[in-house]
């Protein structure tokens, strides 16, 4: 009898690494790789998602030696068009598949309960665990750079087996571990051992073997903190070492090529520290430069300043002064803010977290402020990610987890909306102004009348649409307007004739008066036909209307 084996990747979500569709995250890929790595024929390897288990009722059909199951959400966000999978999902599916052997890794690994007999939890990684196991000597232990080598091209092609192929944006490690000599209280990757960085031309490898399986969006996201790849360790300034512009632009050189013949499509990073860029402007400024030069427009640079007052960065090992992130925020918008398509190349993205040791209510009327400075300096932010920290097991402020009290969480949420309302939805009206064209949004949910899509990109905004479209189709958004962390927008082409009139409504300069008199009016056989009705539409917005 032939000995399968099958993948169940739940989705994961943690700092350093995204799974959720449309991403697909290194683990399924890692572990496909390790079991055809240790003699399995690709055929003999079935992959699911935690979707199609829910369609099924979490049953596992057919016979598999091992099921790896892959999951966790150590940073869970609201996701549109999938869901994570959760523990009790994950404890599901082991518990009613008894005649499987299970074996569950990724950052749900952390919380797994005990008692569940045919489920092992692997603490270190599953691909090395997978790897093993095929070899029938199954082991809890960490893969090397070799491994990750071998595995991540050997995987490549599990990615064909996804639901949403070729729809899809795939994670790119480039390293592993923190390179600071100190590390947040409550974050894990400094935990994690030796900093590991992976060699350019195997990063590059593994793309190429991921574009033959016709993958063209990527994203170097599982890092924590781009702008120090390949480092040399060999200097040090307020516990940074100095970055190695020409290690990125070796990496990003050859990526450039590939976006330029069309081999991709996107090419998005991931998180950057703000301390890297405050202790060495002049070799970040050159490598923000590198990238701004290689990516596809609309990026996304994450930093993790997580809290502007200086007492709680001091408590929590935080990378930088509350009031050195303005300097930061100027060089990424001086460097990467420049326009292509109508949308700025590469603006910072901010996470704040809520919870850290040292919080006071007086916290968050402080990040409050800084943001507003950065506001009125004229600079933008693309994202404010403001969340509750879920320290990882093993770190100082999962051992020492502070008591907040009712007044800190109620200032909290006052400022959070504030943060929102105030900040965040002004900048998101200058990003994308009303005429801004959004290329190749995916409809992912239709409810209620109204459509939502989003961009096969990292930190992708919702476009909402007026209009019932079908699920999964491509379409362009012409933006008219902008909602608290959304843009209200309606499909291109624009058509006077087909559009309801609640959609008509949203164009900039027609308003509800004129829509109705358009709808009367229509059909029109050509745009001269409605012209006293559209003369007070911008003519960028009016070049793409059409009868």
């Amino acid at each position: 009898m032939t000995t399968r084996y099958c993948i169940i990747d739940c989705f994961v979500d943690e700092p350093a690494c995204f799974g959720v569709p449309p991403f697909v995250s290194p683990y399924p890929r890692y572990v496909f790789g390790a079991l055809v790595d240790a003699g399995v024929g690709p055929e003999n390897i079935d992959y699911l998602t935690i979707e199609e288990l829910r369609v099924s009722g979490f049953a596992v059909a057919g016979e598999y030696r091992w099921c790896f199951v892959i999951g966790g959400a150590v940073v869970p966000g609201k996701y549109l068009g999938s869901r994570i999978g959760t523990l009790a999902e994950i404890t599901r599916i082991a518990a009613e598949n008894r005649r499987h052997r299970f074996a569950v890794g990724g950052p749900i690994s952390l919380v797994m309960p005990p008692g569940i007999g045919n489920a092992v939890t692997v603490r270190h990684d599953i691909e090395a665990f997978a790897f093993s196991a095929a070899a029938g000597d199954p082991i809890d232990s960490r893969r090397s750079p070799i491994d990750v080598a071998r595995w991540s091209r050997a995987g490549a092609e599990v990615v064909a087996r996804h639901p949403d192929h070729p729809h899809i944006i795939c994670e790119i490690e480039t390293y592993r571990g923190c390179p600071r000599t100190g590390h947040c209280s409550f974050c894990s990757e400094g935990a994690s051992g030796v900093t590991e960085f992976r060699e350019t031309d195997e990063i590059l490898a593994e793309i190429e073997e991921l574009q033959r399986c016709g993958v063209t969006r990527f994203r170097l996201g599982r890092q924590a903190d781009i702008l120090q790849y390949g480092t040399r360790f060999a200097e040090w300034r307020g516990g940074f070492p100095r970055p190695e512009p020409s290690a990125l632009a070796a990496l990003f050189g050859p990526l450039r090529e590939k976006r330029d013949s069309g081999g991709i499509s996107v090419l998005n990073i991931d998180n950057a520290n703000p301390g890297t860029i405050d202790n060495f402007p002049e070799e970040s400024a050159e490598i923000l430069a590198v990238i701004a030069g290689s990516i596809t427009p609309g990026d996304t640079l994450a930093m993790g300043i997580e809290s502007f007052d200086d007492r709680v960065a001091g408590l929590n090992g935080l990378k930088v002064a509350g009031g050195r992130v303005l300097p930061v925020v100027r060089m990424i918008n001086e460097i990467g803010g420049g326009r292509t398509g109508g949308i700025p190349v590469l603006l910072p993205g901010i996470n704040l977290l809520h919870g850290l040791s040292g919080e006071t209510p007086e916290t968050f009327e402080t990040n409050y402020r800084r943001l507003m400075e950065i506001r009125d300096a004229g600079l933008l932010v693309r994202r404010i990610n403001i969340r509750q920290v879920q320290p990882i097991p093993g770190t100082p402020l999962f051992r020492n987890k502070p008591v907040i009290s009712k007044k800190t969480e109620l200032r909290f949420r006052y400022y959070r909306d504030r943060i929102r309302e105030d900040i965040e939805g002004v900048m998101l009206g200058k990003i994308f102004p009303p005429g801004t064209v959004l290329k190749g949004c995916r409809i992912l949910e239709t409810r209620g009348g109204y459509s939502y899509g989003k961009q096969i990109s990292s930190y992708s905004i919702t476009a909402k649409f007026p209009v019932e479209l079908p699920r999964g189709v491509f379409r362009d958004a012409l933006v008219t307007g902008h909602r608290e962390r959304s843009l209200a927008a309606i499909p291109l082409p624009v058509s006077l004739n087909a559009l309801p009139q609640k959609a008509l409504e949203q164009i900039p300069g027609i308003g509800k008066k004129r829509a109705a008199a358009l709808v009367i009016r229509r059909p029109f056989k050509a745009l001269a036909e409605a012209a006293d009705l559209l003369e007070s539409v911008e003519p960028g917005i009016r070049v793409l209307l059409e009868p």
